[in-house]
């Protein structure tokens, strides 16, 4: 692989001293969705591990978010929330697809839940198609089959998207043929032995730039790295080894699959520069939820200092990491401490591709970044909501509900009846529950959090009958 000299990436990214632009109309729009990397997943987030140097040229060259939150601790509610702007818990699609049933021992059964997105939900494809965006949907799409796949949600183009979560391996043909894990559609595209599935999705990512180079293009590139089974390129591996592992990051086969992304990204960006199109192009890089810590000798990844990870209530499980670049817009090298949510996205890429406000109306449960990006501190909200009426893990976790105020941010266990009170700005890794010692604080947050449950219409983890 050839890659552009260092002073021309420097250029292509838009850090040229001196030079002011205003951001473009409608700009193209590159949507990195990567499957369960966690909030300190590179080194632009902090992990002394992993090496990064292509997502950290993005985050040089863009803005780069601390506070940047997944709409669900697990993966299909967020893509959902991304789409159409609206809280899984008011999609009634709080869940991964198909989910898994409830322990015999919990205390609830399953609420019906909605296992696909439906196709009357408007999306940011469809919304983006009207504006005349040639739209793409590359890699997982996990909401659905048949009529619920992204040809149905305004995409032009599906390449791999289909029902399944997770590749039956990262090495092609990506699963064996009766694998219920195969990638869709992908393997018949052609390959060989040895093609590794994040780098034959990225070609097809750069095919699609080439091709819609002369029109303005929406492409959400969802890789299913990082996500299990854990498997990277031999040379990555062996490449990894020679780095010492740090704040519990040490597994060198996911660090192995995470350069393979940050390859991909670093080609992105190049064939941008090379087509031109750097400067009306904006980048997202951002994860569906929190890093996975359940799985993997050593574990996949650690959160530190954020608690838990991917499926958890806590921080680890729904911060993620979060990227925006667009020249002439996010300041090289910003850095934006604002909590913000998967559902934003909705409204803000609209805006930027110059929509008209009603556009966004049916974006319930979003908000428009563009002010953050334009260097303001504050947007139109004071908290962040969010629900899970489900059983993960085997029953390690079970029903919640959460509600961030201000800095504050209660945890209600729908299996134990108890609430958890943290105060992030002092306590990030929620290590000392408050409840007992903040009793009003408390019950103002269970206040708004009932009154949010009630407004979107939540549905609750109902109560087994136990015999008398």
């Amino acid at each position: 692989m050839k890659w552009l000299p260092a002073w021309l990436l420097v250029f292509g990214l838009g850090l040229v001293p001196g030079i002011s632009r205003a951001a473009p109309d409608r700009p193209n729009i590159v949507f990195i969705l990567i499957d369960d990397m966690g909030w300190a997943d590179g080194g632009c987030f902090g992990s002394r591990f992993y090496q990064t140097p292509q997502i950290d040229a993005l985050a040089a060259a863009g803005m780069r978010f601390t506070q940047a939150y997944a709409a669900c601790a697990v993966c299909s509610p967020t893509r959902a929330a991304l789409l159409t702007g609206r809280a899984p818990a008011r999609l009634h699609l709080t869940d991964w697809i198909p989910g898994e049933s409830a322990p015999k021992a919990g205390r609830f059964r399953l609420p019906e839940w909605r296992q696909y997105l439906p196709p009357t939900e408007r999306t940011l494809a469809t919304a983006l198609h009207d504006l005349g965006y040639a739209t793409a949907h590359l890699g997982k799409w996990h909401l659905g089959a048949g009529e619920y796949l992204p040809q149905s949600h305004g995409f032009d183009t599906n390449i791999a998207g289909g029902d399944t979560g997770q590749p039956g391996s990262f090495f092609w043909p990506y699963g064996a043929t009766n694998d219920l894990h195969r990638v869709p559609g992908l393997a018949e595209r052609g390959g060989h032995a040895g093609d590794y599935l994040t780098d034959q999705l990225t070609d097809e990512a750069l095919q699609f730039i080439a091709a819609n180079r002369d029109r303005p293009f929406y492409l959400n590139f969802a890789h299913y790295a990082v996500h299990a089974p854990l498997g990277g390129k031999p040379g990555l591996i062996e490449l990894a080894g020679e780095h010492p592992g740090a704040d519990g990051q040490s597994n060198r086969v996911y660090a192995a699959m995470l350069a393979s992304v940050d390859e991909s990204v670093g080609r992105i960006v190049q064939k941008l520069a090379e087509l031109h199109l750097t400067e009306r192009t904006l980048i997202v890089f951002t994860s569906d939820n929190g890093g996975a810590v359940h799985f993997g000798r050593p574990p996949a990844t650690a959160n530190g200092p954020l608690r838990l990870g991917k499926g958890y209530a806590y921080e680890g499980g729904l911060r993620v990491p979060l990227i925006l670049k667009l020249p002439g817009l996010t300041p090289p090298g910003s850095v934006c401490a604002t909590p913000v949510i998967t559902m934003d996205f909705f409204p803000t890429l609209l805006e930027l591709a110059g929509a008209p406000p009603a556009a966004s109306r049916t974006a319930l449960d979003g908000v428009s970044l563009v002010p953050l990006l334009r260097g303001g501190r504050e947007l139109p909200r004071d908290a962040l909501f969010w629900h899970y009426p489900h059983y993960w893990n085997g029953g390690k976790v079970s029903p919640y509900s959460v509600a961030r105020v201000g800095d504050w941010k209660l945890i209600r266990f729908y299996e134990t009846g108890r609430e958890e009170l943290y105060d992030l700005a002092a306590d990030l890794g929620e290590h000392h529950d408050l409840a007992a010692a903040e009793p009003a604080r408390l019950a103002a947050l269970h206040t708004r959090l009932d009154a949010w449950l009630q407004t979107v219409g939540a549905q609750m983890p109902v109560p087994r009958e136990r015999a008398p």
